[in-house]
């Protein structure tokens, strides 16, 4: 066996046993479980969840915007109302609805609520409504 044909075995020797270490990272990495929403929202920043409220409301702004040009009947024009008035509201009262969701996500039953959910649902604490039946169908469907 010459001196090439011994490097090049060992570089492939080499090569497999670095492939099967990769494997083994990448298969424990994958069975480790992603954060919840809430898990998520709990090691925030303040900054962080302001970047989410104000990207959250920079969405609904882009939204009505588009909506706008399709609107053709009463129960879209209903729509685009509440959706303003979501909006409007997140704008005067983004710290509020970010101490709310604080709040909501101590609770350990709204950990899978998705962001969006629950910011709609502290908007709705916020006006005063009732929102144990809003949580109930967010935790459902948070659990599909």
């Amino acid at each position: 066996m010459s001196i090439r044909e011994y490097e090049m075995k060992r570089i492939i020797i080499i090569f497999i046993i670095v492939c099967c270490l990769l494997s083994f990272v990448e298969i424990s990495f994958l069975a480790q479980e992603l954060m919840s929403p809430g898990e998520l929202w709990n090691v925030s920043t303040e900054l962080e969840k302001a970047i989410y409220i104000r990207g959250f409301r920079d969405g609904i702004e882009e939204c009505l915007k588009k909506f706008e040009l399709f609107i053709s009947t009463e129960n879209m024009w209903i729509a685009h109302h509440k959706l303003y008035e979501l909006y409007d509201f997140i704008c005067v009262h983004g710290e509020a609805v970010i101490t709310v969701m604080d709040d909501l996500y101590k609770d350990p039953a709204n950990t899978y609520i998705q962001f969006s959910s629950l910011c709609q649902i502290a908007y709705q604490k916020l006006k005063g409504e009732d929102i144990e039946p809003l949580l109930r169908e967010a935790r459902k469907k948070a659990l599909l």
